[in-house]
């Protein structure tokens, strides 16, 4: 095995982890606006790999991190639902780093997350439909949007500051 094989392993092994060790903090509060839900700050973690480290890196720790969270104490139906989402949301930042400014590849990332999030929930009736008619759903879904890009672009500037490589 390589040694970039085995930093990309090494990567997504810490990244999976740290998203599950979030995902279990008890400082996550519930959602207001998704009963039994919770404001999903890790949801960051993948979209931060795969920004730093692309798309592979994105996807695995998306649905590794969202997969160890479903099986952790702080398991929910929404966890489950949420597996592939939450690796395509690493995925498509890894896609898009370096086409465009890390701001708007969080946004995107994050959107595209939360759009799949959504349908996820509709799909598997964990979310009634009526529920997006309630403008205060999409203040809620906005707050997380702007906490997830400004997180997303504080972490990968500090990332990219302390370790300068032509890869980051």
């Amino acid at each position: 095995m390589t040694e970039d094989r085995k930093t990309e392993i090494f990567r997504i092994i810490v990244l999976s982890l740290l998203y599950a060790l979030i995902a279990n903090a008890r400082s996550i509060q519930p959602n207001p606006f998704i009963p039994g839900a919770v404001i999903a700050v890790y949801m960051v973690v993948p979209v931060i790999g795969g920004i730093l480290f692309g798309p592979l890196v994105g996807l695995t720790v998306g649905v590794f991190g969202t997969l160890l969270t479903a099986v952790s104490p702080a398991s929910s139906p929404f966890e489950f639902a949420s597996v592939l989402p939450h690796g395509l949301m690493g995925l498509t930042a890894g896609f898009l780093r370096g086409r465009m400014p890390t701001p708007f590849v969080a946004a995107i990332a994050l959107a595209v997350g939360h759009g799949l999030n959504l349908t996820s929930y509709v799909i598997s009736n964990l979310l009634e439909l009526t529920s997006l008619e309630d403008p205060q759903f999409w203040y809620g879904l906005g707050y997380e949007e702007l906490l997830g890009i400004v997180t997303v672009f504080v972490m990968v500037t500090f990332y990219r500051l302390g370790f300068p490589t032509k890869n980051a």
